[in-house]
């Protein structure tokens, strides 16, 4: 069967080099001299979309679909994802405060609360869930999931993992990064530049944290302008989040003490 492929398929195959490239040349060449029906034979059905269809390999996955013109049938080869290291995400080299200075709070003054007060709850009240009633839920039952359900993980079964797979990194490997070395999703990191975990998105509302197993520990809800809120699976409030003015976060404790980082922003909305 012929074959066809995308700019986005033909970057990721030169730049993969090795054992990797090697791979892919032999799997497009087994396309080539495959009937369409043996080609569906060994390929996956993606579930989110039915027409897109995928290999496997060790080493990655390659997703196609089929098509039809005046010289017969084709398989248009859409993207070729890499698998990373099987137990550890591997954060890209920007993401990663050990490679990236401008990223580690400890070397980066400006994304440091003790060095910003301006990032730092305990001498801004405006980010301070203790003293802005707006941004605690305590006090503000919108931002709340044991009082609004639409926030509420075991209420709402669009933004639980257990019962939709297209948010659980276990039975969706596109958004793990032990799975696909391509994710770049934000980063939790304690405050030893250790990674804790990582966050997907929900919806526009809530996103969900995991640790580095890809075990759902966390539901993260936006409270406002520059806070996230941390939950416990039972929607216990175990810690804030607080813009750091750059591409992150900076974790607290709910008494306004440092305990973490997070690399990148997972872009929420207001609850409501």
């Amino acid at each position: 069967m012929r074959y066809l492929v995308t700019p986005t398929f033909s970057e990721k195959v030169t730049s993969a080099g090795g054992q990797v490239l090697a791979s892919a040349a032999t799997a497009m060449s087994r396309i080539e001299n495959s009937t369409k029906d043996y080609l569906l034979s060994k390929a996956l059905i993606l579930e989110y979309d039915p027409n897109i269809y995928a290999l496997r390999d060790k080493n990655f996955r390659m997703f196609f679909t089929l098509g039809t013109d005046e010289e017969g049938d084709y398989a248009l080869l859409l993207d070729l994802i890499v698998h990373g290291d099987a137990n550890t995400p591997r954060p890209f080299a920007v993401h990663d405060p050990k490679i990236n200075m401008m990223v580690d709070p400890q070397r980066n003054m400006m994304i440091d609360p003790r060095r910003n007060m301006m990032i730092d709850p305990r001498k801004n009240m405006m980010i301070d869930p203790q003293r802005n009633m707006m941004i605690d839920p305590r006090r503000n039952m919108m931002i709340d999931p044991r009082r609004n359900m639409m926030i509420d993980v075991t209420r709402n079964m669009m933004i639980d993992p257990a019962r939709n797979m297209g948010i659980d990194p276990k039975r969706n490997w596109q958004i793990d990064p032990r799975q696909n070395s391509a994710w770049n999703g934000p980063l939790l990191y304690n405050l030893q530049s250790e990674m804790m975990g990582f966050i997907v998105r929900a919806n526009d509302k809530v996103a969900l944290l995991f640790n580095n197993n890809g075990e759902f520990v966390s539901s993260v809800v936006n409270a406002g302008e520059k806070n996230l809120n941390i939950f416990s699976r039972d929607g216990s409030w175990t810690s804030f989040m607080v813009h750091n003015g750059a591409d992150g976060y900076n974790q607290f404790d709910p008494h306004g003490r440092w305990i973490g980082f997070l690399v990148g922003d997972p872009q929420l909305a207001q609850a409501a």
